[in-house]
This record gives structure tokens, C-alpha cells and sequence, in this order.
């Protein structure tokens, strides 16, 4: 997955649970492969509580995990602290 499409996934996602009225279809974590991190995706380590966010959206990183974005309502028992707005993507530094 690279950056562009989990933007326009993040986008899309944020979209459909204002359509729907269904704030548990917002974004809710970010499971990133560790390829990615640092080189298409930069995330920002907010505070020891906050973790690390992309966009808002808390980040966990590992080599094992596949990329994918889960819901709000998927997070559940998970600890992903508070759930933040989305805010604007940023493109890449060319």
C-alpha cells in the first residue's frame, strides 16, 4: 500500500461514516509495515499517551503487520488511546 492510497483510504473511510451518521466507521488505527514507516510515511510521536499519529490516526508499526486501516468499532479492546480528528494529508517532499 503506499501513501496516496491509504490517504484516499483514510478520505473514503472518514467520508462514508459521515454519510452514514456512524462515527465508529471513522478511522480509527493504523496497522503500518515497517517498510513503510519513515520512508513513505512519516508519522509524528506525539506524547508517550498520544503514541504515534499519521494524520491523527494512532500508528502501530511492525515488520509483521500487514498495512491496513481499521475502523473505530474494529479497534475495540485494543489500546489506541483516544481517537482524534483526521486531519489533511501531507504530500511527499519531492
Amino acid at each position: 500500500m503506499t501513501k496516496e492510497e491509504i490517504d484516499r483510504l483514510l478520505d473514503d473511510m472518514a467520508a462514508e461514516a459521515v454519510t452514514k451518521g456512524d462515527d465508529d466507521l471513522r478511522p480509527g488505527l493504523l496497522y503500518l509495515n515497517a517498510r513503510l514507516y519513515g520512508t513513505q510515511i512519516r508519522t509524528e510521536t506525539v506524547s508517550a499517551v498520544r503514541g504515534q499519529r499519521y494524520r491523527g490516526i494512532r500508528v502501530f508499526v511492525g515488520r509483521e503487520y500487514e498495512t491496513r486501516v481499521l475502523t473505530r468499532k474494529e479497534t475495540a479492546g485494543l489500546e489506541v488511546g483516544a481517537f482524534e480528528d483526521l486531519t489533511e494529508s501531507i504530500p511527499n517532499p519531492t
